[in-house]
């Protein structure tokens, strides 16, 4: 699955539109939202459930939701504090609410060096128990700003990376603020396609300008990324109503590039045992990283390509998803084996001159 268009963010279900589903499904629909990020958890605990009956108001917007063919991520904002339970209450909420994807919201607790254990432990019971379920995370804009923060940790089990591209206190620069936190992602391995959120929200006496919104969508079309968010939509609605109007009114319809092709042909030599063929996508000099390290030349990748395909001579590899980034593309695979073992690829390959100039490879037993 990828994500495109646009999509809002509600954090307490009962603000947005009185906790209304039909309401907030009609609206969704009418602003031609492709997806919407509903709160799920909080720390260890379910959220938009009301403590006193235990009513769900999470669960029938999700569905109404979904019965317009918008996808739901859950979300949910984590501390790392008790890592095992939080992760426990999210696979749990998750599945029982049967959304599209999911987002994991990691901030200022996890400026430490000492939280990067939690956030392995956290994402590897996630992945392991969502399977294929898109992942995300959402956190600060600019990795350089934060250098303790996991950002490794988080990306190594995602499927994209939702900064927040928040200019509280500034004006006039929000696509310059877009393109940075785009370099930065770029530089930091693993990378994964980026979803930036933009602000429709007012701070300490801050407020985005309509024209800055503009502008923070318009570099984002520039830069190829296929889809934005927005911060968020019960208080947007309530305090800012023109903003909703103005991302309603936007076209945000990305069109396709010649090398989405990419990825489908990658597999399709993968199932061709075509180990050849796919080597002459890569430059001379490009490079792949993957856990076993840093490789170099078409020599070295051929010897890897054989490495993870010998024991899939009779596989049958499959795309699951793919996203295109603003220099290359992320995408995910599954194989299957005679014997019924199975394998999974999660790759973010950078492309110049139209050959691969670098891949990032992490490829496992499921």
């Amino acid at each position: 699955m990828t994500l495109t268009g646009k999509g809002y963010y509600i954090w307490i279900v009962r603000y947005a539109e009185n906790g209304d589903p039909d309401r907030i499904a009609a609206l969704a629909r009418e602003a031609n939202l492709s997806h919407v990020m509903v709160k799920i958890a909080d720390g260890a605990f379910p959220y938009n459930v009301d403590l006193d009956n235990g009513y769900d108001y999470a669960r029938p917007v999700i569905k109404k939701l979904q019965a317009q063919n918008i996808q739901v991520f859950g979300w949910q904002y984590i501390y790392g504090n008790y890592p095992e339970q939080e992760a426990e209450i999210a696979v749990a909420r998750a599945l029982e609410l049967g959304i599209d994807g999911f987002v994991v919201n990691a901030e200022i607790e996890y400026k430490t060096p000492a939280k990067a254990p939690a956030a392995s432990r956290y994402m590897n019971i996630l992945r392991n128990n969502l399977g294929s379920m898109p992942i995300a995370l959402s956190s600060y804009r600019y990795p350089s700003y934060h250098p303790t923060f996991p950002w490794v940790n988080f990306l190594d089990r995602c499927d994209y990376n939702m900064p927040q591209i928040y200019w509280i206190k500034a004006h006039n620069n929000a696509g310059e603020q877009l393109q940075r936190s785009v370099r930065e992602f770029q530089n930091l391995h693993p990378y994964r396609p980026i979803i930036p959120t933009g602000p429709t929200f007012k701070q300490d006496g801050w407020i985005p300008t309509q024209s800055e919104v503009i502008e923070f969508m318009q570099v984002a079309k520039q830069l190829n990324i296929p889809a934005v968010n927005f911060w968020y939509w019960e208080g947007c609605r309530k305090y800012m109503p023109q903003f909703w109007d103005l991302v309603r009114d936007y076209d945000y319809v990305q069109t396709p590039q010649e090398e989405t092709a990419l990825p489908e042909s990658y597999l399709r030599y993968l199932n061709a045992h075509d180990i050849d063929q796919i080597v002459s996508f890569y430059a001379d000099n490009a490079v792949l990283i993957c856990p076993q390290g840093a490789l170099q030349g078409k020599n070295a990748i051929r010897e890897w390509l054989g490495s993870i395909t010998r024991d899939y001579s009779n596989g049958n590899f499959t795309l699951v998803n793919q996203a295109r980034h603003t220099s290359g593309y992320h995408f995910k695979w599954q194989a299957v084996n005679n014997t019924g073992h199975k394998m999974e690829g999660r790759d973010s390959i950078g492309i110049k001159d139209r050959e691969i100039s670098y891949h990032y490879s992490i490829v496992r037993q499921i």
